[in-house]
């Protein structure tokens, strides 16, 4: 039979033991941290957890869709949204921390991810579906939020704003050609929502 994640992906085998999935996602994110997205091989993730191989295999079927679990459990307080009213505020609280985080050992692996999700299709659709698409389904559901108190305008395309949103941070982490700082927040959330307030005065 198959099984959901909590991101979502399919998994094949018997229902999961807790301490064993425990072991194989601390293990993965501690290789990544340590050694690099290249190093955390099938082999390594299951001699540092304690398991075997097969375990592995039973509930993800890559090692793509494990190290994005893995991620994602290590870093989702970049998830985080604060509901105040206060769309500018909002997103740029969600911005800050991502950057933050992007700031230290977890941005030099998520560009090793998506460097080598350009090679791998398995890992890139583990990215879209366990990293980014959780992400994008919160920003979406601040910005209705938006609409529906008159701070957006009712006919914008939420899925431009995201990306107006998000990609320079992509960008600067791949890109390197500029660092990130809260000024970095403020102009992609001031830009972005001076082109579709409703409201010629929202801060």
């Amino acid at each position: 039979m198959t099984t959901p994640s909590p991101q979502g992906f399919p998994r094949v085998g018997r229902p999961r033991s807790e301490r064993a999935t425990n072991a194989i996602l601390e293990a993965t994110a501690d290789l990544m941290e340590e050694e690099g997205f290249a190093a955390t091989t099938i082999e390594a993730i299951a001699s540092r957890a304690g398991v075997s191989k097969v375990t592995i295999y039973k509930w993800w079927p890559t090692r793509g869709a494990v190290a994005i679990d893995a991620y994602f459990r290590r870093y989702h307080e970049t998830l985080d949204f604060t509901d105040t009213g206060d769309v500018a505020a909002d997103l740029s609280a969600q911005l800050q921390l991502l950057i933050t985080t992007f700031q230290g050992r977890a941005g030099t692996i998520m560009g090793e991810l998506i460097s080598q999700a350009q090679r791998d299709a398995t890992l890139a659709a583990a990215l879209r579906d366990g990293w980014l698409q959780p992400r994008r389904d919160l920003t979406a559901k601040v910005l209705r939020l938006a609409i529906d108190r008159g701070q957006i305008r009712p006919d914008v395309n939420i899925e431009s704003i995201m990306d107006q949103l998000y990609a320079p941070v992509y960008w600067r982490l791949l890109m390197r050609h500029q660092g990130f700082d809260h000024e970095l927040v403020l102009s992609l959330v001031d830009n972005v929502l001076h082109g579709v307030s409703a409201n010629p005065n929202l801060a």
